[in-house]
């Protein structure tokens, strides 16, 4: 087999030799492409700089230099391979020295160990200088970029705390990353709005529902999706107006204003049935029967007001059934007026029963008037006639009935009322005050006694008294007759919404405290029209300012 040939590319003409005068010559492997070609054209370089191949060195170093210009060990070489291939241009060429079998053997060894460490150390600096550096830079890239997710997954799960804390690390690096930016301003706004939603769950669990819903309302309105802040806003204001609504009706309940305190129980249990359930039973059960006693006392058993008593009784059985108190009522209501409507038919005896039963149960029942009508049947004593008014006189004409009258005692007070409005009402025109005052007086009683529609007129005729009242200079007891007329109409179950008068009546009573009756008087005729527009008592086009 023959042996590889050691070819030098020395410029000299003489060839190196060996011992015994023979020819060593090498024949380099020709450079094969492959993944790296710079690297093993710089190793091949490498090889004929060893060899002292200077020319050959140069011109591959040149070509690695030519591809890869910062490669600086390759330039080191080049400028030394040029340095010794002009030194021996100067020099006599040695003779060759030319190595025979296992010597040569040998250097085929360690010239082809010399390449492959060559090799690694080359394959070293270039991982060092070129793969390590995007290595480390790809790792911190990733890292970063684990960071930023895990940041925006705590802001995902509401640790705003974490989320807040991991974008200001991340900011400190890159500070002018405007993702990051944004990240920290709503970590920072959602943990505002975590706070605020802690004190309205605080607020809720406090029942303190006026704080709870301004608390949701600023949730709501900077992010309204925010968890349950919609549900629980909704919550908040529903317990918050329940709430005040039984605080209203807890005052009116205090204050013995069963009117007002019946209306708001009742709105409360429409709204929610079951809020405050026992004590609003109580209460509103308490209010029905109350506001029924006061009508027929404060009214003097009108049978209108004693009918609308029934009712309200029967609302009260409704809450607690055969109570014991209302079955009176509602029996002392249908005796009283079972006997009013005898009495009023000319049906004595049988009134004088029925009154009777009525005495016994509750001697002072309708405010004594009862007993009134109970000594009437029986002919101990007469309808009230005008003369018996404190300050008024009989109208001329106005029938007066006894108690054998054969005249229903209804129509003779319907026509009596009539009478006396008709002539308070010419005495007005021509500015008779005095007479005026007279009949309205007159109409008053009437009404009182008429049974039917009492409450319309006893609204009228308190009116236009008070009316006369005001031009006559009394304006005290103008506003009392004012006061009265309301009082009458808000008792009454012509169904008038208590909202649509009662601002102007409570703003009526403010300025007659502190003696502006002009003002006063200018609400009440804001009131009065309100009440006689919903019971179309005539009252639309009068007004009360004098």
């Amino acid at each position: 087999m023959d042996e590889p040939r050691l070819q030098s590319n020395s410029t000299s003409n003489e060839a190196p030799f060996a011992p015994g005068g023979e020819d060593l010559t090498v024949e380099y492997p020709p450079i094969q492409p492959g993944r790296n070609q710079v690297e093993a054209l710089y190793q091949q370089s490498l090889l004929h700089f060893q060899n002292g191949a200077w020319q050959e060195a140069i011109a591959g170093f040149e070509e690695v230099l030519r591809v890869h210009q910062d490669h600086a060990t390759a330039r080191a070489f080049l400028e030394e391979a040029r340095l010794k291939a002009a030194l021996d241009e100067d020099q006599p060429q040695p003779r060759r020295f030319r190595f025979q079998g296992p010597i040569r053997i040998l250097l085929y060894i360690l010239l082809a160990a010399s390449a492959v460490l060559l090799l690694l150390a080359g394959g070293q600096w270039a991982y060092a200088r070129y793969i390590e550096p995007l290595q480390i830079t790809q790792q911190v890239q990733a890292r970063k970029e684990q960071q930023v997710q895990q940041a925006f997954k705590y802001l995902a799960d509401r640790d705003y705390a974490a989320a807040e804390q991991s974008f200001r690390t991340l900011l400190a690096e890159d500070p002018e990353n405007v993702q990051l930016q944004q990240g920290l301003q709503e970590s920072q706004e959602k943990m505002t709005l975590a706070a605020s939603y802690v004190q309205a769950e605080a607020a809720l669990a406090a029942q303190e529902w006026g704080e709870a819903a301004r608390l949701l309302r600023t949730i709501v309105a900077q992010d309204p999706g925010y968890a349950d802040a919609q549900a629980r806003l909704a919550h908040a204001v529903e317990q918050q107006n329940l709430s005040t609504g039984l605080e209203e009706a807890e005052k009116a309940y205090q204050a013995g204003d069963w009117q007002r305190a019946v209306a708001t129980y009742e709105a409360l249990r429409n709204v929610n049935a079951d809020y405050q359930k026992e004590l609003v039973t109580a209460h509103l059960f308490e209010s029905y029967l109350q506001q029924g006693i006061h009508l027929v006392r404060s009214t003097k058993g009108s049978a209108e007001a004693v009918r609308e008593a029934r009712v309200l009784y029967e609302k009260a059985l409704t809450l607690r059934p055969q109570q014991a108190q209302v079955m009176q009522e509602i029996a002392l209501a249908d005796k009283y007026l079972e006997g009013q409507t005898q009495l009023m038919d000319g049906n004595l005896e049988a009134a004088q029963a029925t009154l009777e039963w009525v005495y016994q149960q509750r001697p002072d029942y309708a405010d004594g008037n009862a007993d009134l009508l109970l000594r009437i049947s029986k002919g101990e004593a007469t309808f009230p006639t005008p003369a018996a008014a404190p300050v008024a006189t009989a109208v001329p004409g106005a029938p007066v009935p006894g108690p054998t009258s054969s005249v229903t005692w209804k129509s003779a007070f319907d026509r009596q009322y009539n009478t006396a409005i008709q002539d308070g009402d010419t005495a007005l025109r021509v500015r008779d005050y005095a007479r005026a005052e007279t009949a309205y007086v007159l109409a008053t009683v009437a009404a009182i006694y008429s049974g039917f529609d009492s409450a319309e007129r006893l609204f009228e005729s308190y009116v236009k008294l008070g009316t006369v009242y005001a031009k006559r200079g009394y304006y005290e007891l103008a506003v009392s007759a004012f006061e009265t007329a309301i009082a009458a109409m808000a008792r009454s179950a012509t169904g008038i919404s208590a909202t649509a008068y009662q601002q102007y009546s409570a703003q009526g009573n403010e300025y007659a405290q502190s003696g502006d009756y002009e003002n006063a008087f200018a609400q009440y005729d804001r009131a009065i029209r309100v009440l006689a527009q919903a019971c179309q008592c005539g009252l639309q086009n009068w007004s009360v300012v004098p």
